[in-house]
Formats: C-alpha cells, structure tokens, sequence
C-alpha cells in the first residue's frame, strides 16, 4: 500500500512531497521551502518516526528564523506529521495502534473508490496498457536487491490508478505522508506496512481491467486487507502507545 496521486511521468506543482521535481523552478516562500524539504527529508528516510526536530538545526538547514521554523511545525504538527511531545519539543509522529486502523480505514475507501473509478474507464476502453505496463513494472522490480524500485514503481502504480479514476479530488484527500510514517515505522518488523509482494496487486489489476466496478472495489478493499492482517500481527511496542 502507498500513496496516491500522479505518476511520475505526471506530476504538477501540487502539494504532494513525492514529486517536487515538476515545480523545482516555481518560486516558493522561505516557509514553503522548508515545509516542502522536511517532507521530502521523511520520504527519503533521512528523518524518522520519533527524530526530533531541533529548530536551531532546521533554521541553519534551510536557511530561515525561528519564526519561520515554528509556523513549519505548527502546520506539521496540524496535518498528523509531527507531534509535540512535552519536555522533548517536536518529532516525527510516532502512531498508535489504532491510529493505524483509522488510517487504513481511509486508505481502503479511498483505494476502493480510486479502483471503482479506474474500472469504469478501462470498460469504455480508456488506458488499459497503461495499468497494464505499470504492473508489469512493478513484477520485473519484485527482487529484494531492487527494493527501492520497487517502491518507486509501486507509487506509480497506485497514482495511475487515481488517474484512470478520473476523480482529481483523491490526490488532495490521500493521507500519503501518513502513510509514509507508518510504512516507516513498521519497516523493521518485516515490512508490515508495506505492500511489497508483486502478487498482492495481481488481483487489484485484473479486477480493474475487467471493466467490472463493484470487482475492482473489493479487490482494492481485499488490497488493503492484506496490510491489515500482517499488521494485527505484530506486538504492541511496534506502536505508541495511544493517549
């Protein structure tokens, strides 16, 4: 499971921390910029869940006032990315158990409705071997040495799945940060969080290019299911421990 939203062949200047090649030359106000680089620092592993951020750090890092540094946090901390713990200051949000559920609750309506869509579309004959090719990319990248291309294809895959859906609301509501945080979190106990064999998405394809709408809804929802279960099995210090 990953995040959605445009492929990497198709990315804007949206919001989306995954592909901030296609606004590099936009110009971005010093908040925006370090706002934009801590995402991409968290998508690259460079930060993990429960780092600290230390302003002073961040100010030197990117360049700006202590201001600056608390309105980036502040905005963080608003959209589930960053928690204030007391006596530490900010960090990489750390989740819950059942914060993990609620947020595959929304990942799998989402992907569901995002599947839904893309069926409809391929049934009246609408970019059958594009799906097809991304699947097919994501099979030749299955080999654990090729791990990182396999994510990135995997990204491609869920985000040509939103666009096939023609519903360009989904990109905007996807919780991909979050999605990274508790991929991030559960990558030491055997990947848990991540949707890393091939097969999973072998069923999610052909239901979408069946044309078949309610299939390719319980084949997204089954999609998700898969990450539920591995999930329900790990022990209660892979979580923080909820409020």
């Amino acid at each position: 499971m990953g995040s959605l939203g445009k492929s990497r062949n198709d990315r804007s200047s949206g919001p989306s921390p995954e592909g901030p090649q296609g606004d590099a030359d936009q110009p971005r106000s010093p908040s925006e910029r370090a706002y934009r680089g801590i995402l991409r620092a968290l998508y690259e592993n460079a930060l993990v869940p429960g780092q600290r951020l230390v302003a002073p750090d961040l100010m030197k890092q990117f360049e700006v006032g202590r201001g600056t540094i608390r309105e980036v946090l502040y905005r963080l901390t608003s959209t589930g990315v960053v928690s204030i713990v007391p006596n530490r200051g900010a960090q990489v949000r750390i989740m819950s158990r059942s914060e993990v559920d609620d947020l595959l609750d929304i990942v799998e309506a989402l992907l569901a409705l995002a599947a839904r869509g893309a069926a409809a579309a391929i049934h009246v004959g609408q970019d059958a071997d594009r799906l097809r090719e991304w699947h097919q990319t994501l099979q030749r990248a299955e080999a654990p040495s090729q791990f990182h291309d396999f994510v990135a294809a995997r990204e491609d895959y869920y985000r040509g799945i939103v666009q096939l859906s023609g519903n360009s609301e989904l990109q905007r509501l996807f919780p991909a940060a979050q999605v990274h945080i508790m991929r991030a979190q559960l990558r030491r106990f055997q990947n848990a969080g991540d949707a890393i064999d091939a097969s999973d998405f072998n069923a999610l394809t052909e239901a979408i290019l069946s044309g078949d709408t309610a299939r390719a809804e319980q084949a997204a929802r089954d999609h998700v299911g898969f990450t539920r279960t591995r999930i329900a099995s790990l022990p209660n210090h892979a979580f923080a421990t909820a409020d």
